[in-house]
């Protein structure tokens, strides 16, 4: 199959997608076989959008005045990039669960005003929003930090990598996402899989790009799996009259969509793709309102660097932890 690559194309997840084809099917087993993680065809899709914006490993080549995706070349970018910059975690892991309990706590102090961000503040672009939405936002924003944490120790044995898990007040604004690091390093994380830039904020000394692969509705998969959403249905099922027809339908439909997820049983894993990090001193901060390739005008003055211009590789995350004093003797 040949795929034509054009700026229309690249502009569209859509018109990409479709341009592709069954190519992404072929991806996704190649990742399984590769990494040991399933990815949805929608992802897989996203994820070669970006490499070709970026062009990565050469994967799109001229072919006949038009060009063309390059097939082996993507498939090199996954084998040899891609592959080795993912981790993924099951929703039992300690640490994806403590990012969940801390996630409903500050939601919760939010909403009563007792942590420093509040639920009209600017980082949530100054306007009220629904208390689960809150949450998944606070969720997929620290996910990176808890994803490159257990990256770089599956790495490296010797790293120590400390969260910060402190809600208070008395928070200022601009501290490192490592407490215990050398230097002031920005960790963002980003559900856009088809994004093509890093970014940090202006304090930052390093800052790590983290792309993440999570379901559309994380909370409830938590509840799925650990049972509490069959408890639901079998509550609510006790308590509809039985010649309620209408409903007993509606709880029978619903219990056939999770179907497949055995109660207590945790198949459902997060994952994330470390893209690599970047000094800040060695950049030139994007003024507002400048216009950039695939993102539009930036909103605030900020570092945003290319992706395939972080630095990536196992010597670059080694020399990261040594200077960030990270590694243990």
């Amino acid at each position: 199959m040949v795929v034509y690559i054009n700026r229309s194309v690249l502009g569209s997840s859509a018109k990409f997608a479709e341009a592709v084809g069954n190519f992404t099917q072929e991806v996704a087993d190649l990742i399984r076989s590769q990494a040991g993680v399933d990815l949805s065809t929608e992802s897989v899709a996203d994820l070669l959008l970006a490499s070709s914006r970026l062009n990565e490993y050469d994967c799109v080549v001229p072919a006949n005045r038009r060009r063309i995706l390059s097939s082996d070349a993507v498939k090199r970018w996954v084998v040899e990039k891609l592959c080795p910059i993912m981790v993924s975690l099951p929703l039992s892991d300690p640490d994806i669960l403590r990012l969940l309990i801390f996630c409903i706590e500050i939601t919760e102090q939010m909403f009563e005003g007792g942590s420093r961000a509040t639920i009209s503040a600017k980082g949530f672009r100054e306007r009220q929003r629904r208390y689960e939405e809150i949450l998944i936002t606070q969720f997929i924003g620290k996910l990176g930090e808890v994803l490159l944490k257990r990256y770089l120790e599956n790495l490296f044995p010797n790293a120590n990598i400390e969260l910060d898990w402190d809600i208070s007040p008395d928070r200022q604004r601009y501290e490192s996402d490592i407490p215990n690091a050398i230097h002031r390093v920005s960790i963002k994380s980003s559900p856009s899989l088809a994004g093509i830039w890093a970014e940090g904020d202006l304090e930052c000394e390093y800052a790590v790009m983290v792309k993440c692969i999570v379901p559309r509705a994380t909370l409830l998969q938590f509840f799925i799996e650990v049972c509490g959403y069959t408890r639901l249905l079998d509550f609510a099922a006790q308590h509809i009259p039985t010649e309620d027809v209408r409903f007993q339908n509606y709880l029978q439909n619903v219990r056939e969509r999770v179907r497949q997820y055995t109660c207590g049983s945790i198949q459902t894993h997060l994952t994330g793709i470390i893209s690599g990090y970047f000094v800040a001193k060695e950049h030139v901060p994007v003024e507002e309102g400048e216009d950039l390739e695939y993102l539009g005008k930036v909103r605030e003055k900020r570092y945003l660097v290319k992706l395939n211009e972080l630095r990536w590789t196992r010597d670059d995350w080694l020399r990261f932890l040594a200077d960030n004093g990270l590694l243990t003797s």
